[in-house]
């Protein structure tokens, strides 16, 4: 074999391994993409929230948008209204105001509020404390519990048995 001949063999060798070692890069990188393909979700879905009296802010904190819920209700001559239901790292706050219809003082006074789901269902109940109210007086009503029940329909008031 003269130095030509070697040369040549040497080239067509080089040329076979480029050849190979492109194949085989160009596999890898098509499979790889195959990969992410079959693991990405089909189509361009939105994530939708499930939770249809809630609405997310960009802080995570869920807000009650149940127009029943958020009505103005009476519990004897007491008005509450305002009312704000919200859920934020798995603590849910309820916050109204309560208004003295009243021509007498309301004692203070500790009350049931059952949160109701879509059909009624009782999804939990809260028992806050309703201050003492002079007639015509105006006071917030705070209650919380360490639960996400913000996705409810309406809630009813009532004397805690």
């Amino acid at each position: 074999m003269n130095s030509n001949e070697k040369r040549w063999i040497v080239l067509l060798v080089a040329v076979v391994l480029i050849a190979v070692i492109l194949i085989v890069v160009l596999t890898t990188r098509k499979g790889d993409n195959e990969n992410v393909v079959q693991n990405a979700p089909a189509g361009q879905e939105e994530v939708v929230n499930e939770e249809k009296y809630t609405t997310e802010l960009d802080d995570g904190t869920k807000i009650n948008t149940s127009e029943e819920f958020n009505s103005a209700k009476t519990y004897g001559n007491l008005s509450i209204s305002n009312m704000q239901f919200t859920e934020s790292n798995g603590v849910s706050v309820m916050l109204a105001d309560v208004t003295n219809n009243g021509s007498t003082a309301h004692e203070p006074e500790i009350v049931k509020v059952t949160i109701l789901g879509d059909n009624n269902e009782v999804i939990t109940e809260i028992k806050p404390v309703i201050g003492k109210i002079e007639p015509g007086e105006t006071i917030k009503l705070n209650a919380s519990i360490t639960a996400d029940v913000a996705n409810a329909r309406d809630f009813k008031i009532e004397a805690n048995d």
